[in-house]
């Protein structure tokens, strides 16, 4: 019979479910048909949630929804145990997935650096985003298509295939293009500064 058997009897706290739960009596039967799924819900609640400590708290829980249940249809139900044992593994199975929506972010010290950019980094991203695009309004359609490709993570290879290019030719393309537009912003630096 299901919850008989002991994989660790040294570690299977004894059986108890408190005597009333909410305000309801626990049914003895319940309690009794429980008593004889203990050492399986143990080892089950240790596999599926990883603390089999909770079994006792999830019990009250099961006996005490199984107590309502046959209070309100009294003679419907067959077997007690397997009630018990359906009962049990849909409150484990919703308590875990209740819990895997949690999502751990670590310690507070760490979740800031999770969150993404403060908004100083945007900001600076901003930035750099305008002067990138200033600077390569004077450039030919192929280099800022090459930036734009570049920035999301496209290979040399899929560039040069889309221009009609080998990696090589692109990769070269793309480096005159960014060496005329360190030339462009030393000269017109070096102009401002004589103003």
């Amino acid at each position: 019979m299901p919850g008989r058997r002991r994989e660790n009897p040294e570690q299977l706290p004894e059986f108890y479910i408190r005597p009333s739960v909410n305000g309801r009596l626990i049914d003895s039967e319940v309690r009794a048909a429980f008593a004889q799924l203990w050492p399986w819900f143990w080892n089950y609640v240790g596999k599926e949630l990883g603390d089999p400590g909770r079994a006792a708290d999830l019990a009250d829980d099961v006996a005490y929804r199984i107590s309502s249940y046959i209070n309100e249809h009294p003679g419907q139900v067959r077997s007690l145990v397997g009630l018990c044992r359906v009962a049990a593994v849909n409150l484990v199975t919703t308590t875990k997935k209740k819990e895997g929506r949690i999502d751990y972010r670590g310690l507070t010290q760490d979740i800031e650096a999770t969150l993404g950019p403060t908004a100083q980094d945007w900001q600076e991203e901003l930035e750099l985003s305008i002067c990138v695009d200033q600077a390569m309004q004077g450039q030919d359609r192929d280099a800022r298509t090459m930036l734009q490709r570049r920035l999301m993570d496209e290979t040399w290879d899929e560039i040069g295939d889309s221009l009609g290019l080998t990696a090589g030719q692109a990769r070269l393309r793309f480096r005159r293009a960014l060496e005329r537009i360190r030339l462009d912003v030393i000269i017109r630096g070096g102009n401002r500064g004589r103003s």
